[in-house]
């Protein structure tokens, strides 16, 4: 349950203890799917160290990191329509030891949407400079000027989306498997963004989709090593 101080701010709880309920509530086999998603992260991130890259270096390539630039510049697409871009705010906007984060978009096919915002924003993930995950996060409409969507909705979206075939096509399985490995706590964040939606409204907050002041909606801490733990203590193992 969040409880309605976490609500209102949009912050998750971030103990090794709520890890363990969160993912306590799952069904074994999810928990088994979670760590085997886990497994392909690090291996992905080990492919890369292994050739003195991070998923950082490999999606900025040679050229000089610019604060705000997308990277790539065009986004990456997948043959599905689903996408993703890296990017970094100035210094004083970025939370503690990040460098930067990914937004990652599903198509959505919705004939609700307009033609030109035919996807749905998943989440954000913010990484440190190695490129390892420090949080998930969503974001308010103006941010990436999506096509709004229920959390229900974005987390089955979330599900049927696969960013493998778009490049760099490296970034694209290791972002696959994180948000496979972090689908948990991605679905708390996404739901979290709706009911904070509802309370900030309930306080009179009005036309809070373009409200300039609100940014990200919701957030939670994430960890590797962390997750990894929890999961075995509550008996997930490699398949």
């Amino acid at each position: 349950m969040i409880q309605s101080p976490s609500l209102l701010s949009g912050h998750a709880p971030k103990s090794r203890r709520h890890v363990v309920e969160l993912l306590g509530a799952l069904s074994e086999q999810e928990r088994s799917d979670l760590y085997a998603a886990g497994q392909r992260a690090l291996a992905a991130t080990q492919s890369l160290l292994q050739k003195g890259r991070t998923v950082i270096s490999e999606i900025i390539g040679t050229t000089p990191y610019v604060e705000w630039e997308h990277y790539p510049r065009r986004d990456a697409k997948s043959r599905s329509g689903a996408l993703f871009y890296y990017h970094a705010h100035a210094a004083s906007q970025r939370m503690k030891d990040e460098h930067g984060h990914f937004h990652v978009f599903a198509s959505n096919d919705n004939s609700a949407c307009p033609h030109d915002q035919r996807y749905t924003h998943i989440a954000g993930l913010s990484v440190d400079e190695r490129g390892m995950p420090l949080r998930v996060f969503t974001t308010n409409q103006w941010v990436t000027a999506e096509c709004w969507e229920s959390a229900d909705r974005i987390c089955a979206l979330a599900r049927q989306t696969e960013l493998k075939d778009a490049r760099p096509h490296k970034v694209g399985v290791w972002l696959d498997a994180v948000f496979a490995f972090f689908r948990p706590q991605i679905d708390l964040v996404i739901h979290m963004r709706d009911a904070r939606i509802k309370a900030l409204e309930a306080r009179g907050r009005t036309q809070l989709f373009e409200d300039r002041r609100t940014h990200i909606l919701s957030q939670c801490r994430i960890d590797f090593s962390t997750q990894i733990l929890a999961l075995e203590e509550l008996g997930a193992q490699a398949p």
